[in-house]
């Protein structure tokens, strides 16, 4: 994998006021440039480049100017449709092949990296590009609200006294290459996608079943797709919402899965730092894990007080080396997805 891109804003004349359109134009343009790619290039392949954009909420506005129009007795006819904005960033990266839109809940940025190893591994394309984007926006605070999921002070993923999410906004794209085909043109290799899984433990709408059954499932079937057993991976970017129920069976399915092992892995959320960013949420937690596996200095939760059930999984540590990690999603309506990355070890030109 390469092209690395997250929503820290550059300079960039947009064709749009729309605030999920800015967040694809910014951090596609970073992720191009970092890539060293034009859309020229990108377009070359024609078909055989494809697209996975993954979102929620990046219609938002249909809905809310549907109900203020109904709130007022007018006519308002609006069409949702997602696929506008991933044509859009399709349009901006040159992909000439088929567009996929990927909307799961908040698994969606994570499935859209699970489909294009599906579909890089069966020989259907040798390049992608893979993302997502989501703005900040009413409904999602709103529906959040009333859910009563918010936090009232900031989201502390993993503590004993954590009260609910913060949210936020992000965009993230990669260029996912075949191994061979990023070689062959020099490209900068951040890390390898060797396993990928995904699930749905149909349980509940918002809850997530509580015991954990299904994403040890998930989890199981990633490692078994990446060819590793547990005790290989040296770190994990939970969902972690910072809601007392996804926490706690989060919690549960990692005592299962590292059962009988002498130490467990570190395990850390992004969104102690960022919030929860939907459906794009995981485009740029898997971002910060590619960050950390180059770094080695994982995500820290500088909120986290008093881990759950004392365990020393969720304490920060330094200068980790992280050959193998994992990055989870446990999203709304039961949809979980867990793709495993790999350190790259070959030579970079």
């Amino acid at each position: 994998m390469q092209g690395l891109s997250t929503n820290k804003f550059g300079e960039a004349d947009l064709k749009t006021d729309d605030r999920c359109f800015e967040l694809i134009e910014k951090a596609g343009n970073q992720m191009l440039e970092d890539a060293g790619l034009d859309s020229e290039y990108i377009s070359s392949p024609g078909g055989k480049c494809r697209m996975f954009f993954g979102t929620l909420m990046a219609d938002a506005d249909y809905y809310s100017r549907y109900s203020k129009a109904k709130s007022e007795g007018r006519e308002e006819h609006c069409l949702c449709d997602m696929n506008e904005y991933a044509c859009y960033a399709a349009k901006l990266f040159g992909v000439k092949g088929a567009v996929d839109v990927c909307s799961v809940a908040c698994a969606s940025g994570t499935t859209a990296v699970g489909m294009a190893l599906q579909f890089i591994g069966a020989g259907l394309c040798d390049a992608v590009v893979v993302g997502g984007a989501d703005p900040l926006t009413p409904l999602s605070a709103y529906g959040f609200n009333v859910l009563r999921a918010m936090s009232g002070d900031v989201c502390s993923p993993y503590d004993e006294s954590r009260d609910g999410i913060n949210i936020g906004e992000c965009g993230a794209f990669f260029r996912v290459e075949e191994l061979e085909h990023a070689k062959a043109r020099g490209a900068h290799i951040y890390c390898e996608i060797v396993g990928f899984a995904s699930g749905n433990d149909a349980y509940h709408i918002t809850g997530p079943e509580p015991e954990g059954n299904e994403a040890v499932k998930t989890i199981s079937r990633s490692l078994d797709s990446a060819g590793i057993s547990a005790d290989k991976l040296d770190y994990i970017n939970g969902h972690g919402t910072g809601t007392e129920k996804n926490d706690s069976m989060e919690k549960k399915a990692a005592d299962m899965i590292f059962a009988g092992m002498a130490s467990m892995p570190y395990m850390s959320s992004t969104k102690a730092l960022i919030g929860h960013c939907m459906g794009s949420s995981r485009a740029v937690e898997l971002a910060s894990v590619i960050i950390s596996i180059n770094s080695g200095r994982p995500i820290k939760m500088p909120n986290l007080e008093k881990p759950i059930d004392g365990s020393d999984m969720f304490m920060p540590r330094e200068n980790l080396h992280i050959n193998y990690a994992m990055s989870n999603s446990f999203a709304f309506g039961g949809s979980s997805a867990s793709p495993i990355v790999k350190r790259y070890e070959g030579e970079q030109r």
